[in-house]
């Protein structure tokens, strides 16, 4: 949702074609980089919830 948003520059990252809006997609080592994002209404979006397993 940002430009500077990047998933691969060197290595691809496929997803799969059957993705549509509203399925969920686990990203898994991102760090605190997703944490700041969410924790307030960046680029329009709402607040998302967190949830620690």
């Amino acid at each position: 949702c940002d430009s500077a948003d990047v998933m691969y520059e060197k290595t691809p990252y496929p997803l799969p074609l059957s993705l549509t809006i509203g399925d969920e997609v686990l990203i898994e080592g991102t760090g605190a980089y997703t944490t700041t994002y969410s924790a307030v209404a960046f680029n329009g979006f709402e607040p998302l919830r967190s949830y620690v397993i």
